[in-house]
């Protein structure tokens, strides 16, 4: 972490560079505008009211961010080494991926919303999102089963069968990366997928918890009874496999596939509400509770014109987040964010989910 005095260094640095990019817009339309010239319009003054307490969250927060990332890369390497059978045997497994998955709980109680920001990043490389789909669905499992209070023996139990859920997909890698509409006979072949991850957890030798096996063979049940393998419905499906379910389908629908874009988390949500029924109601709750129609780091357009980044979700109120605003309403960079609450702020409202990458310039 950065020293006082360093932080204080890069603050004035900052505070110099900023006046230095603002004395020539100061100069622009003052003055009459020579004949045959048009007057050049300023641009409304942006407030550039800085302190040193957020130049110090701001590299705190940095740093957090940073140390996310790192953990998450090495959470893919995990993915790569389950998802690819490096571990022979369920000793192995216990030995070496049950204290990742313990120190995972610990690390996103302390980070929760920076990894479910990074978890809604699209991949870096579509050919490797069966492992990022891995440890995002783990992550986003994760906070649901915090919001069902589970302690943290349980949250760990649920990570690990939610990081392992598509086992059984490896057999099927070349079909699932195929571009395109699958065929009915590929789609058959697909749904296959639970019943061999058992089969690949059978082959490990010893025992599983029911929890792990539980998610792998039901996770593509659903309460209406239209779900595969076995058309199992509401009681007869367990709650972790619930809970996963409802995981995968939000993160699928929020990363590219090669048959398809992405959609943005609000379009996501929309389209899982549309088939409500087939999904458990107390894990639809716990989604919109705490992911939020708009998730901590999603994009978004006020209906003031200013555009900003969803800092903080408001319980009970799903449409009515905190938005750090990085944009003025005429385009321009705001030399110091502001955070609006729309939960206090009730005629302003979100008018729109943009891309993360997006650029209001």
């Amino acid at each position: 972490m950065l020293s006082i005095l360093q932080i204080l260094k890069k603050y004035q640095d900052e505070k110099q560079k900023l006046k230095e990019e603002a004395a020539p817009l100061a100069s622009v339309g003052q003055g009459p505008a020579a004949p045959g010239e048009a007057q050049i319009k300023q641009p409304p003054p942006v407030e550039a009211n800085f302190s040193v307490f957020n130049a110090v969250n701001r590299e705190i927060e940095d740093e957090r961010l940073t140390r996310v990332r790192e953990f998450y890369t090495g959470a893919l390497t995990w993915a790569r080494k389950i998802y690819s059978f490096e571990l022979k045997s369920s000793a192995e497994f216990r030995a070496q991926f049950l204290p990742f998955v313990e120190q995972a709980v610990n690390v996103y109680s302390l980070n929760d919303k920076n990894f479910l920001y990074q978890c809604l990043h699209d991949y870096e490389r579509l050919e490797d999102y069966v492992y990022c789909h891995a440890v995002n669905v783990a992550f986003i499992a994760l906070e649901l089963g915090r919001g069902m209070n589970y302690p943290v023996g349980r949250l760990g139990e649920l990570f690990c069968a939610a990081f392992l859920h598509d086992i059984g997909i490896v057999p099927y890698m070349e079909l699932i990366g195929k571009r395109g509409a699958l065929t009915p006979e590929e789609f058959g072949r697909i749904k296959e997928h639970p019943v061999k991850g058992l089969e690949i957890l059978n082959k490990l030798g010893g025992e599983f918890s029911p929890g792990l096996i539980e998610v792998i063979t039901q996770e593509h049940e659903r309460m209406d009874g239209t779900g595969y393998p076995r058309g199992a419905r509401d009681g007869e499906i367990g709650e972790f496999a619930q809970i996963v379910s409802l995981a995968d389908v939000y993160e699928s629908l929020t990363h590219s596939r090669p048959h398809r874009p992405r959609l943005t988390p609000p379009k996501a949500v929309n389209e899982i509400l549309n088939q409500k029924a087939v999904f458990s109601v107390k894990a639809l709750k716990n989604l919109l509770e705490r992911i939020g129609i708009f998730p901590v780091g999603t994009w978004v357009r006020l209906n003031t014109k200013e555009t900003g980044i969803v800092s903080k979700n408001n319980q009970g109120l799903p449409l009515r987040p905190a938005v750090q605003v990085l944009f003025a309403e005429n385009g321009s960079k705001l030399l110091q964010p502001k955070i609006v609450d729309l939960a206090s702020n009730l005629l302003i409202s979100v008018e729109e989910c943009l891309e993360s990458q997006y650029n209001p310039r």
